[in-house]
């Protein structure tokens, strides 16, 4: 499989709350990095991390988040992948691009870098 399905397959296991293939596809080792000033942005080391993550996204969109994905590139070692992120918090909605950098080891994903498109609406949403 080559990095591009990879990310797919990311992406659909996400939509669907598949967490075996999540887990399939992310090394144990993962380092998932997402920048701002939120209350998501930081550091996460670790499947256990990432999940927690996950989990975490999951409650504060009340289940309303989505990741859809755009279109994605890839070589053998990495992946950068572009989607549409959506969601409501309350009164508080996003829609904006949003892409993963994402470098693979042994056919898992080790280490992710978020980026939002537009890191200010990204940060009000999840502040």
């Amino acid at each position: 499989m080559d990095n591009v399905e990879r990310a797919r397959r990311g992406f659909r296991a996400f939509a669907e709350g598949d967490a075996a293939t999540i887990l399939e596809l992310f090394h144990k080792d993962v380092v998932w990095r997402i920048p701002g000033g939120n209350q998501l942005a930081g550091e996460y080391v670790g499947r256990d991390a990432l999940f927690g993550m996950l989990r975490r996204t999951a409650e504060l969109a009340a289940g309303t988040y989505r990741a859809d994905l755009e279109w994605a590139v890839a070589d053998d070692d990495h992946v950068v992948a572009v989607y549409r992120a959506s969601g409501r918090r309350g009164n508080r909605a996003i829609d904006i691009r949003q892409a993963l950098v994402v470098r693979v080891l042994d056919g898992r994903f080790v280490e992710v870098d978020a980026v939002p498109f537009d890191q200010h609406a990204f940060d009000e949403f999840w502040g």
